[in-house]
């Protein structure tokens, strides 16, 4: 293999270096490329947006399904929502989550779920069968007296769809099953909800987005 390290600098007659320069055009074509090869067609920027979009969902909402395995390889999450991040910023499109921005919005999410609960109150974990945070798991506070123990018999949580950069917002009811699956308490979605509806995860404010 060559070590040969070829300079990408380019100059000008007098040897002034001149900026590089590069088409967004030209870098929206290598990611349609990109997803061509894996079998997935796309035509136009909303295409790449949505696409990138859908992935970092995918892996947020593995993430949160698969952190509370210790023996679960969740590297591939973590970096794959770094990447999309990294290429969504460097396409500029609105910027979307890292791993670590994922757990903190789940934490406070988490903590807004059961911030009504009166009395005494115990984490209790929650996974979502259907809709659009299927498998994702949460930590919510719950009651811990009877008959109601456990957590909130239903949980909203905030949904997006359409373009990235001028999104519909709503929200998505689930409904509580009565007993609780091997310590997971299960919740199926109660009511419909659209079909190109997405997890709609935040960013904190102070979220530093270079060259914005």
């Amino acid at each position: 293999m060559s070590t040969t390290n070829l300079s990408l600098q380019i100059y000008a007659a007098d040897g002034t270096p001149l900026r590089a320069t590069v088409s967004r055009e030209h870098l929206l074509a290598l990611v349609r490329g990109a997803y061509e090869r894996g079998g997935t067609v796309l035509v136009d920027r909303v295409d790449v947006d949505i696409e990138l979009a859908e992935a970092a969902d995918k892996a947020a909402c593995s993430l949160l399904r698969d952190r509370w395995n210790e023996d679960f390889p969740i590297a591939a999450y973590v970096e794959l929502l770094k990447t999309v991040a990294a290429l969504r910023a460097v396409l500029s499109f609105d910027p979307t989550p890292t791993a670590q921005e994922v757990l903190d919005w789940a934490e406070i999410l988490g903590e807004r779920l059961g911030g009504e609960i009166d009395g005494p109150t115990s984490p209790f974990y929650v996974r979502f069968v259907d809709g659009p945070y299927s498998g994702a798991i949460l930590k919510v506070p719950g009651t811990l007296t009877l008959p109601d123990m456990g957590p909130a018999a239903t949980l909203t949580l905030p949904i997006a769809w359409g373009d990235t950069a001028d999104p519909g917002r709503g929200e998505a009811r689930y409904q509580r099953d009565p007993a609780a699956d091997e310590s997971l308490w299960l919740y199926r979605l109660d009511g419909d909800v659209r079909e190109d509806a997405r997890p709609h995860i935040t960013l904190p404010s102070t979220t530093d987005q270079a060259g914005a």
